[in-house]
């Protein structure tokens, strides 16, 4: 009779502790960098839409010579930005605000008319004032 010899193949529990402990430090550093470079776009993409908004609230009084009615001279706080063309778009990270700043003859006083929007991130590291 032959005797076969059989070799082992495959990896011992400790070799896969070994793997396993490597990934583990390997996504605990990788992670919180990764959150950061991922809050970081998402507020870059809120800022591009509150730009692109205040150029339409632009564009637009240029168009009709007014203003739209529906801000007044309080600043009012939102996550959703709703365009003149009925598109909305949530923001990701922050809120804006817009506050309309009246004539000087509504004032009584000097003034200047046009808006101000405002947007702060949640954490607060990224602003932005029009």
């Amino acid at each position: 009779m032959r005797k076969t010899t059989r070799t082992k193949k495959g990896f011992t529990i400790m070799e896969m502790l070994i793997v396993v402990a490597i990934i583990a430090v390997l996504a605990a550093i990788l992670i919180p960098t990764f959150n950061g470079a991922l809050h970081k776009a998402k507020a870059a993409a809120d800022i591009a839409n509150v730009r692109a908004y205040y150029a339409e609230l632009q564009t637009e009084y240029l168009l009709t010579g007014k203003y739209r009615d529906e801000y007044t001279d309080n600043m009012t706080f939102s996550k959703t930005i709703v365009f003149s063309d009925g598109s909305e778009y949530d923001l990701q990270v922050g809120t804006y605000g817009i506050l309309r700043i009246t004539t000087a003859l509504e004032q009584g006083k000097s003034g200047k008319e046009g808006y101000s929007i405002t947007y702060e991130c949640d954490k607060g590291d990224h602003t932005l004032t029009l």
